[in-house]
This record gives C-alpha cells, structure tokens and sequence, in this order.
C-alpha cells in the first residue's frame, strides 16, 4: 500500500513594532479580548515588539516591551497562556495565588478566573496551547479521566523545571521560526505539539501527578494488539496519537501499552516511530540524489525537524547512516 503525507499549513507569522504606548495597548486588547492595561516607567525612547506564529494549535511568540506593563485580565482566559522570561520580571496574580520570575523562568497563567500580570522592563516568550491537547496527553499517559484533570499552580514543581520549560520554547519558537520546510509535515507538527503538551505535564503541577502508574492486573488478549498493529500501518502517514490507537483496538490507552510491552517488546507509539523509519528507509533506498533527493527532505517527510535526531533513530533501527543508503 502506498502511503504520501500531505503538507501541513506553513505557519502562520505575524509582526508587529511601534514606538507608540497608545498602539501597543491596541494591539495588546486586540489579541487579548477583555483586558484592561496600564503602563508605567517608560523608557526614553519607548519600543514594543511583537512576534508570533501558529502551527496546528500552537501558538508560540515573543514579546519586547520598554516600560513596566499590569495587564489585568477581566475576562478568563480558556486556552493555556505560558509564560518564558528573558529579561525584567513577570509577577502574576488571581487574587488567591501569587507567582512571579525572572530570567530563565516560567509561569502559567491560570484559566477560568480573572488575573493580573505585571510585567517589568520584559523580554518574554508566550505559548498559546488549547487544554484539550495538554488534557488528552494527561489521560494517554496515565488514563486520568478528562474531568478530573486540572493544573494546580501557576509556578513550575522546581527551578530545574522550570528552565526546562524555558529551553523548550526557545526549540519551539526557533523551530517555528527557521525554514518552512519541516513545519510541511503534519508529522514534524503533530511531534511539536506533543512535546509541549508532554512538557507542561512534567512542569507544573497538575492532578495527573497524582494518578498511580500500574499496570492492568489482567492481560489482554491478541486482538487488541493485532488491532492496532493493522490502524498503525494502515493510518502511519498520518499525525495519530495514542488514544487513536487505543481506540482503534477498542481497549484504554493504557492496557493497550502495557499489551505491547508484554507481547512485543515495545509500546504502540515506538511500533509507529518503527514504522516510519522504515518508510523512509524505502524512500532513500528509492530515490536518487542526483535529482536533489536529501536526507533532510525525507526526515522532514516523517516526522522529523532535525536530521541529527533522525539520523541517530535510524542507525539504531537499520545499522547505518541516512546518508549512507541514500547513495548507496
């Protein structure tokens, strides 16, 4: 069977600068309906810079401003706001919990309630992500049910952690904002967006954390594996995610991976991983590179933003390199 991935959207960018207090507040009320803002300190010479781009249902962007700005949030926010510090300071406030942090840091912004976030001096990156995203990871990787997860804080478990947070969104926005090629394949977003939802349920607290890694009490039959095997090599091209395949083999996310494990040695998303290495496998053993056939044209194809990822995941699954079996 022959399988072709379509392209993806390529990200949508925006940019916008003035020097200018009273367009920037437009600005900021446009992206952000129901906010009240003020502004105070301002720099001599007053800048305010704002980037931003989306792929799939991430948003990332990066903002500069030369003043201390308290943007008061009077209609809650429903998606994910997180927050990344590069310079000044960020303090966030809902009335019942305060969070601030600087340099290096991160805060999540808390959704289903008024806030206030004061901003100092502030170089930051914000990423935009909706809950049923982060939601779903949660209950693929440990079969919470939806209804019961929630985040509990805005500051990360640890600074540690919280620096991780921020190495991920500078990959991310660098990612969104390097060539448009990888961000072609739904493989390279759909990869994107799990990062980040599985980055956030490592970094700050939610109920998920709580929930017990067991493994199911009672084996499961073949069918169910034998299910999903058939709905992976059948739907490989496409971005699936976990819970697609659990559903496919009608059994939870969970039972399904500790079924894996137990009959073949790996979990559904790995056997996925597998089964696209070996497409590209056929792909550089069937293309010429004289015709300006690359590596990284079909990485990118699979699901990859970097060669070096793909081209280690590879050698580990076919015994050399990419580059290698393409001029072979």
């Amino acid at each position: 069977m022959h399988h072709d991935v379509e392209a993806a959207d390529p990200p949508i960018w925006r940019r916008y600068e003035t020097h200018e207090i009273a367009a920037a507040h437009d600005v900021i009320s446009q992206a952000c309906v129901g906010i009240e803002l003020r502004s105070h300190h301002v720099a001599g010479q007053f800048t305010y810079q704002q980037e931003s781009a989306q792929a799939g249902p991430v948003l990332v962007g990066r903002v500069r401003c030369g003043a201390d700005i308290e943007a008061h949030f009077v209609d809650p926010l429903t998606d994910l706001l997180f927050l990344s510090v590069l310079r000044g300071q960020v303090e966030t406030t809902d009335g019942r919990d305060r969070a601030w942090t600087g340099p290096g840091g991160a805060l999540l912004n808390p959704t289903g309630r008024p806030f206030t976030n004061i901003c100092r001096d502030f170089d930051i990156y914000c990423v935009n992500l909706d809950p049923f995203i982060v939601t779903e990871a949660a209950t693929e990787r440990t079969g919470i049910d939806p209804v019961d997860f929630r985040f509990e804080a805005m500051a990360p478990i640890s600074r540690e952690m919280g620096q991780f947070w921020h190495s991920t969104t500078v990959h991310l926005y660098d990612l969104f904002n390097g060539p448009s090629e990888p961000l072609s394949s739904p493989l390279v977003v759909g990869a994107a967006v799990d990062l980040v939802a599985s980055a956030a349920l490592a970094v700050f607290p939610n109920s998920a954390m709580a929930v017990p890694h067991r493994v199911e009490a009672v084996p499961l039959p073949a069918g169910p594996v034998r299910r999903a095997v058939s709905f992976i090599e059948t739907h490989f091209a496409e971005a699936v995610t976990a819970t697609q395949i659990a559903e496919a083999a009608r059994v939870s996310p969970r039972a399904l991976q500790a079924a894996f494990r137990r009959q073949l040695g790996t979990t559904p998303m790995a056997y996925l991983r597998r089964t696209r290495l070996d497409r590209a496998h056929r792909d550089l053993l069937g293309t010429d590179p004289t015709q300006g056939a690359t590596v990284a044209e079909i990485a990118h194809r699979w699901g990859y933003p970097h060669t070096g990822r793909f081209a280690a995941d590879y050698r580990a699954a076919h015994g050399q390199s990419p580059s290698d079996t393409l001029h072979t």
